[in-house]
């Protein structure tokens, strides 16, 4: 995937990634910000993030884009998953490790990649989870095919995205993080279910909650 200047911008923009990393990992600023920018109560995003803690012991978890590892609140020292993070950005990944040795949580790797030209193997995961950020690449249905490969037959694939058409206010934030290269693709909930869909995903499954989307859907086990 070629990349834009958004990804650019999320790659080597430290104080951008600073910002957003620290303010996604405090309720307060997340509340604020969610409900302010794209009228959303994060409170949805949080429980089901923290639903990773349900998954058993031995399950392989690709989260892509990872940004700065709010996904490892989900995990306990002693959790049992191979949890892979992966991202454009090293300035994230330091932060997934950061994180993770803050919690103690052992085997979390971290992977440098392009999300629309994952380094792994077919069928490598049990579950793919893409909190935040398929707004932050140039061809989203690029990213998510490749999510789709990457899943075993069975397999599901979690996480949100930012939508248009929530009301004026939000879509002008949209525009205004767009002009500053924070967003890159952004369309509308059924433009989401066609990335999805078009992958070869089924049971594919949404919430809205303003200009967030969480999404759910599955690898069939044949086809």
């Amino acid at each position: 995937m070629t990349e834009s200047t958004t990804m650019t911008n999320w790659r080597s923009n430290k104080p951008l990634v600073a910002a957003w990393d620290r303010g996604v990992k405090s309720w307060p600023v997340a509340m604020v910000y969610g409900a302010v920018v794209f009228g959303t109560d994060n409170r949805i995003m949080y429980a089901d993030m923290d639903s990773l803690a349900e998954l058993p012991p031995g399950t392989a978890v690709l989260d892509v884009p990872s940004g700065g590892g709010v996904l490892l609140r989900a995990l306990r020292p002693g959790h049992g998953l191979r949890y892979v993070a992966g991202d454009i950005s090293p300035l994230m990944l330091a932060r997934v490790r950061a994180e993770a040795a803050r919690r103690r949580l052992d085997g979390v790797e971290t992977r440098e990649v392009d999300a629309g030209a994952l380094p792994f193997a077919d069928g490598e995961f049990d579950v793919v989870a893409s909190y935040s950020g398929l707004h932050c690449v140039p061809d989203p249905a690029t990213a998510v095919a490749e999510m789709f490969r990457v899943l075993r037959p069975g397999g599901g694939l979690r996480g949100s995205v930012v939508v248009t058409g929530a009301g004026r206010r939000e879509d002008a934030f949209i525009r205004l993080w767009q002009a500053r290269h924070i967003l890159d693709v952004v369309v509308p909930p059924s433009g989401v279910v066609d990335w999805i869909a078009g992958a070869g995903f089924t049971g594919v499954r949404t919430r809205r909650s303003g200009s967030i989307v969480y999404f759910r859907a599955t690898r069939p086990t044949a086809g």
